[in-house]
């Protein structure tokens, strides 16, 4: 008796030491209650994270989130459920209205000789004199241009095709030039004097076909880069060469309260 003593003793001092927990298993004298939360204006699996440490951990409690009814269901001890309730009236709260960003993303051909590219607008014309007085290029025409609208801590990306004639290439088969590109984390500095978006990564490739003996191949070109676009300024965004022409990629942006 005093050797099983002993053993519980030893056993429940190492548990304390060790700082060893017993499982929550399922009471026997308390009962589960069901609550269904719904989510008026925040999302609901970023709430869910922030409330789920309030639920008592017992085996047999839960806490699901139906993205497409915007709810969150808990199966849980009353005061688990109470202590839930409070938190998501603090924290699902209206999210103030965020300004609208509208990018033109504008795709330009930089040429020795004419291509049969676009005509460039006229409010691409001070890009072109500068790029005309930086890069080795005396003719620039317009590929593609796109608008594009977006709120901060979105993204954009967009694709295309484009003939092989714009770039003045001969290629069998007639294979199409394929592009895309990507603008992720897009942002809004609240310390910036006027209206600027911020674009943690701005990605262009563009998938150009290169005759190889009888077949072709398709040959990747493109670049990635940080940008900051001030409302107003038509920013460079990258360049790239193929063979003797450059892409050149220009952005604008207009933040819109």
């Amino acid at each position: 008796m005093k050797r099983t003593a002993l053993i519980l003793f030893t056993l429940l001092f190492t548990s304390i030491v060790f700082g060893e927990e017993p499982k929550k298993e399922y009471t026997t004298t308390r009962e589960f209650r069901n609550r269904v939360f719904e989510v008026k204006h925040r999302d609901p699996r970023t709430v869910a994270a922030s409330v789920k440490l309030l639920g008592s951990g017992f085996m047999g409690a839960d806490l699901s989130v139906n993205d497409e009814l915007r709810t969150i269901t808990v199966r849980d001890f009353p005061e688990n459920l109470a202590a839930i309730e409070d938190a998501l009236k603090r924290l699902d709260q209206p999210v103030a209205d965020e300004p609208s960003i509208e990018f033109h993303v504008h795709v330009l051909i930089g040429s020795n000789a004419p291509t049969s590219a676009r005509t460039l607008p006229d409010e691409l014309e001070p890009v072109v004199k500068q790029l005309q007085s930086t890069l080795r290029y005396s003719s620039y025409g317009l590929l593609t241009t796109s608008v594009h609208r977006t709120r901060p801590g979105n993204g954009i990306e967009s694709s295309g095709v484009a003939e092989t004639k714009l770039l003045g290439m001969a290629v069998p088969d007639s294979k199409p030039i394929f592009y895309r590109y990507n603008l992720r984390r897009i942002s809004i500095p609240k310390s910036a004097s006027r209206e600027t978006a911020d674009v943690e990564s701005f990605r262009f490739l563009m998938q150009i076909p290169i005759a190889v003996g009888p077949s072709v191949n398709y040959q990747d070109v493109g670049f990635e880069t940080p940008v900051t676009v001030r409302e107003g300024e038509k920013v460079v965004v990258g360049t790239t060469t193929m063979g003797d022409k450059a892409l050149v990629v220009v952005v604008t942006a207009t933040v819109n309260p």
